[in-house]
């Protein structure tokens, strides 16, 4: 007669192997799920990996960079094949993979699910028939490129994965199965009442999610330790679960941060230049397609870079973001503006109907700029010059729509500034001969294409008593380019140094033959700009030259405008006070028409200011001129200062000028700017060149 323990021992024993044997048949079928999943998550990155790479070949009409990039499947044993398709459904390019070729010669040869229209299939995960096929868009959804399918036989690494499964498990389910037997009496003999009460609680935080739950239950050793850890396990879950929320919340808050920062300026709050490609790409493409026009405006500040120089860069930046809100307020909702960098923005107008509509705008945006911005307790006078580009002009080309906005900014810069202007064809024109004059100046100082012509300075008796040097340019294909015309590209492009240094190397040659026909009290002057004070280049190379010429250094004049002698004050004092020391003289040439308070005349190390030609030219025509030049002269006598009048062109104008001390006169009244000769026979500067060369 069998026992009730034995009978209970039998019972549990086949409760044992039969649960085993189920568990056994459930884990292989999780198993397979979970492995199938797996399979599916690793096709479907491995697919958007290949689509990404596949996407900057698909406009090529070479296949080979696509099957460069199939390729990379002959690491995966189990891929059958992978397929690439146009838009229209056209394959463009395929890829077999080992698996295929087994699986047909085991089914002998025949179709492997190859009948299937698969450009046909849906975007995403397919699973049928021990097939994993993967279908992902190759381009963005709203423009795609293509279509990508990539085929998976999961069938025979399934079978292999869950044969290594079986082997590796069998030995623990044995020996769970024979410690059963021998534990099984003894664990009749236990209570089993508090574990049924503590599976009861773990139910509950099962269903609650109420981790912060805490039991309390009476019994054996085991079941103290158990609810031990239970709680334990409960209360670090609980602080686990906190602080994940908690590191969520502050991943969310970093990511919103980053997002910001990657595209939007940080000081004004408008999008940055990556922002802005991405929105005018956006538009271009909508206005293409619906056959529409989109405006580009190009702004720049104009005198920026003086209220940094003078006011510090942190009005600079208060005044940045007070022209941002400007623009913003000046502009329809529609419209879209950014920073590109520095004191430049771009305005997208998408909606455009006309350019009456678009002048209207860049107006509005001039007029509102042009008012004076209060930032701080300064009132800064500010300006903005607008270029305007239409997309329809340049085919809706980004590149050539932003460079035409660049163009044409540029050309209301150099009409005056505080203005708008649309692109024009010409205008590319003119920046393409600006560059050809910009790339050309190296080119002219080694085939000898300047020269330098002087105009005569005289003294109130009419006596030559210096002249000024000034450069031209002759050039076989450009033709006579004027200096008006390529000194400013020259500065602009940073090459007016290499032109300087020609200049004060020719001067140096020329000095000896002026003063030998005109005497050695005669001046020679020649002109600096802002850009040679801050080379260290050219100022050692006219210190140097200086020093070569010994005594006939007291023959040299330099002129430089009061704009340029502010923007490098400092730099340009001492660069000065080393010239007086080796008995040059400097002028300040074009006074009166700068910014400059007439107190740093105090500080300006100069022996000679020069009359602008627009106060003269007025002489006769306006009395406030006259009054102003006569301000000039006085005010030159008390500083005992030399006056130099430039553009006399009348004798009413020279009268006028020497009947209130004006020191001496420069202009077409007196002689026009002639090359020198430099035969000792010929008497002075003859009145054209022996060549080509025409002023």
């Amino acid at each position: 007669m069998k026992s009730l323990r034995t009978e209970i021992a039998a019972i549990t024993l086949i409760s044992i192997t039969v649960i085993s044997a189920l568990v056994m048949w459930v884990s292989l079928r999780v198993y397979e799920g979970l492995y199938e999943e797996f399979v599916s998550q690793e096709l479907q990155a491995l697919s958007e990996n290949l689509a990404n790479d596949l996407l900057p070949h698909m406009t090529a009409d070479d296949e080979f960079p696509l099957i460069s990039v199939l390729l990379r499947l002959d690491e995966y044993d189990n891929v059958e094949f992978a397929r690439v398709y146009n838009t229209q459904g056209e394959i463009v390019s395929a890829y077999i993979g080992s698996a295929l070729i087994k699986h047909r010669q085991h089914a002998g040869n025949e179709s492997s699910a190859g009948d299937i229209l698969l450009h046909e299939l849906d975007y995403g995960l397919h699973i049928e028939d021990s097939h994993i096929r993967v279908v992902k868009i190759i381009g963005d959804p709203a423009l795609p490129q293509g279509k990508l399918v990539i085929s998976y036989l999961i069938e025979q690494s399934l079978a292999d994965s869950q044969r290594k499964f079986v082997v590796a498990i069998v030995p623990f389910v044995i020996f769970i199965l024979l410690t059963a037997v021998f534990l099984v009496l003894e664990l009749q003999r236990r209570s089993l009442q508090p574990l049924f009460k503590l599976i009861e609680k773990m139910r509950r935080v099962e269903e609650t999610k109420d981790y912060a739950i805490e039991v309390s239950i009476e019994g054996k050793s085991e079941i103290k330790a158990l609810t031990h850890g239970f709680n334990s396990m409960m209360s670090d879950i609980n602080k686990q679960t906190e602080l994940n929320r908690q590191k969520n919340k502050l991943l969310t808050r970093q990511q919103e941060q980053m997002e910001k920062l990657a595209n939007f300026d940080p000081l004004t709050g408008l999008p940055n230049r990556q922002f802005l490609m991405k929105c005018l790409n956006i538009e271009l493409a909508r206005a293409k397609r619906e056959e529409k026009d989109v405006a580009l405006l190009f702004l720049d500040l104009d005198g920026f870079k003086m209220v940094n120089d003078s006011f510090g860069h942190d009005v600079g930046d208060k005044l940045l973001c007070k022209i941002a809100d400007v623009i913003s307020d000046s502009l329809r909702l529609d419209d879209v503006v950014g920073r590109l960098g520095g004191d430049e923005f771009v305005i997208i107008l998408g909606e455009c109907s006309s350019v009456e509509q678009v002048e209207e705008v860049a107006a509005r945006l001039v007029e509102a700029i042009g008012s004076d911005q209060q930032v701080d307790q300064w009132k800064l006078e500010t300006g903005a010059s607008i270029g305007i580009a239409l997309a329809k002009d340049c085919d809706f080309s980004l590149t050539t729509l932003m460079s035409n906005a660049d163009i044409a900014m540029y050309h209301s810069k150099r009409n005056g500034r505080g203005q708008f202007t649309l692109f024009t064809r010409m205008m590319q024109d003119d920046n393409h001969r600006m560059i050809r004059i910009s790339t050309s100046i190296h080119t002219a100082i080694e085939n000898n294409e300047f020269f330098l012509v002087y105009q005569p300075k005289v003294d109130q008796s009419s006596k030559v008593v210096g002249f000024e040097a000034l450069i031209r340019w002759y050039n076989p294909h450009l033709g006579m380019v004027s200096p008006a015309e390529f000194i400013p590209i020259a500065e602009q492009s940073n090459k007016i140094s290499v032109i300087t240094l020609w200049v004060m190397a020719q001067v140096c040659k020329d000095v000896k033959h002026i003063l030998r026909q005109y005497g050695e009290t005669t001046t020679i002057s020649l002109n600096l700009s802002a850009n040679d004070l801050k080379d260290e280049t050219v100022t050692a190379f006219v210190l140097k030259k200086i020093r070569e010429l010994g005594g006939l250094a007291g023959a040299i004049e330099f002129e430089i405008t009061e704009s340029a002698y502010l923007k490098s004050f400092q730099a340009g004092n001492a660069f000065f006070d080393d010239l007086r020391a080796l008995g040059c003289k400097i002028a300040l040439d074009d006074f009166g028409t700068g910014y400059s308070s007439l107190s740093y005349l105090t500080e300006f190390s100069i022996d000679t200011l020069k009359i602008d030609r627009q106060f003269v030219s007025q002489i006769g025509v306006s009395q406030r001129s006259e009054l102003i030049t006569v301000t000039i002269l006085e005010m030159a006598r008390h500083l005992k200062l030399k006056v130099c009048a430039e553009g006399v062109e009348t004798l009413d104008q020279a009268t006028f000028l020497i009947d209130h001390g004006c020191h001496l006169l420069q202009g077409y009244y007196y002689g026009r700017p002639e090359p020198i000769c430099e035969n000792d026979e010929e008497d002075g500067l003859i009145p054209a060149l022996e060549s080509q060369h025409s002023l």
